[in-house]
């Protein structure tokens, strides 16, 4: 029953001392994990070209009033490619259409083509006349036949996506761009956003001739791989929401996400939110393995320091008498020893008086008792520190650390009093004999003089009566 609560408790301290600690390594990895998400989305937005700079740069160039005090000899190289123009069928340009097409070509070709790779994106200008598309780079036959299929009216697409700058708020074009809300592409299948830029004479939308289209295909990045885009509006726009997923959206508290916002135009933000609820989650194994490794540390500390105490308590048991609790002759193999006797010590020699004469007129159980009365007494004379040690039935010897002759003397006598203040059966008296290190080089030389002192004060007793 012991054992189980001991461990219930360790268990406890554990799972509280794991979780301090795995909230500690939390507040140290997160910091990591948001910098690397962050520069993540810095370049998704910055290699997916969702800055849509350049198509401003574009749409803004394709002024009509740029074109016709253009040089026109200039456009001479840049004839227009059938295999990139979409017309529908008994559609026709016109000759300010067409000039308008060249300019692009002339500009894509001189401001952007180092700047825009064109496998990224998909850039073409749509106009609203002709419902034309000209597209940057050649596409495939089957794809420009699904597109005329599908799309019979360019205008009609854009409107639907609300990207066309002819049907946009002033607000919206303030900056010279407009973007689509996410869509799906019918001849990619994938989520595609278009920016748009529009192709006028003049900030009037009736005179918008078309616009300079960027689509950007979102979910291909590996930066959008198992992310999850929701479109919210807001009190200045659109926002596009990337998450990791909508599971994870939906059960992540607000106050648990950190958000960080690009925006792509004056109307819209493009805004990646990262699941702090998540990141915990993902990351309780590590906190469940602390739990266990501490645990079954805890389990062997616990056991080493049993198994220390026990070991200390058997080496002390072995050191001491059994009988009066004071230590026997192995103290002196000890480091206990060696420090009482490494510096200035004295050394005291104790031996009861008259113990055979109670033994043998009371019997021996009020002799154990007189030899505990001498040990009660030494104990209230000597220091704790100073080593008690029984060699015989009633001997004693005491080893007294940094202690002087004249200090032993005095300390002997005391010893006397007290004994003989007990007045145990008003026989009971102790001898001592004295001597310190400081005229003796060893152990045994200051012992054997303590004993002789001592049979030197028995001697004088038994003159005396």
């Amino acid at each position: 029953m012991g054992n189980s609560a001991l461990n219930w408790l360790l268990l406890r301290r554990s799972f509280e001392f794991a979780t301090l600690l795995f909230v500690v390594l939390l507040l140290i990895l997160l910091p990591f994990k948001i910098d690397r998400e962050h520069k993540s989305f810095v370049s998704f937005v910055k290699n997916e070209q969702l800055t849509p700079s350049y198509i401003e740069l574009l749409g803004k160039s394709l002024s009509l009033h740029d074109i016709i005090d253009f040089n026109k000899s200039s456009l001479a190289l840049f004839q227009l490619d059938p295999s990139r123009l979409m017309l529908p069928q008994g559609g026709v340009l016109s000759a300010e259409e067409e000039q308008v097409l060249r300019y692009f070509d002339y500009l894509y070709s001189s401001k952007t083509s180092k700047k825009t790779n064109v496998e990224d994106i998909f850039l073409y200008v749509g106009l609203y006349r002709s419902d034309a598309m000209y597209f940057a780079s050649p596409i495939p036959e089957d794809v420009k036949a699904r597109l005329i299929k599908d799309r019979t009216s360019t205008n009609e697409f854009c409107q639907s996506l609300h990207y066309c700058a002819k049907d946009a708020t002033p607000e919206s074009l303030a900056d010279g761009i407009v973007l689509s809300i996410p869509y799906q592409d019918e001849v990619s299948g994938k989520v595609i956003l278009s920016m748009a830029s529009p192709i006028s004479s003049s900030n009037d939308p009736n005179h918008f001739i078309g616009d300079v289209i960027a689509d950007t295909a979102l979910m291909t990045s590996v930066f959008m791989r198992n992310k999850h885009v929701e479109l919210q509006k807001t009190d200045y726009g659109t926002e596009l929401v990337i998450t990791t997923d909508s599971l994870w959206a939906e059960l992540t508290p607000e106050f648990l996400f950190y958000s960080m916002t690009n925006h792509l135009d004056n109307m819209t933000s493009l805004t990646y939110k990262i699941s702090i609820f998540r990141f915990i989650v993902w990351n309780l194994p590590l906190w469940f393995l602390l739990s266990i490794v501490i645990f079954f540390v805890q389990i062997n500390i616990n056991r080493f320091r049993k198994l220390r105490t026990e070991r200390q308590r058997f080496s002390e048991a072995m050191l001491l008498d059994a009988f009066t609790r004071t230590y026997n002759k192995k103290v002196y193999e000890t480091t206990l020893f060696d420090v009482a006797t490494k510096g200035h010590y004295a050394v005291i020699c104790v031996d009861g008086d008259k113990i055979k004469t109670i033994n043998d007129t009371y019997g021996h159980k009020l002799g154990d008792m007189a030899i505990m009365q001498i040990v009660d007494a030494m104990r209230s004379v000597f220091r704790e520190n100073d080593l008690l040690i029984r060699t015989g039935g009633d001997e004693f010897v005491v080893i007294l650390a940094n202690c002087t002759f004249e200090r032993a003397l005095l300390l002997a006598e005391h010893l006397r009093q007290a004994v003989a203040e007990r007045q145990f059966l008003n026989v009971l008296t102790v001898s001592c004999g004295v001597a310190d290190s400081q005229d003796y080089a060893s152990f045994e030389a200051v012992l054997q003089a303590a004993d002789k002192a001592l049979y030197e004060d028995k001697k004088n007793k038994q003159g005396s009566r």
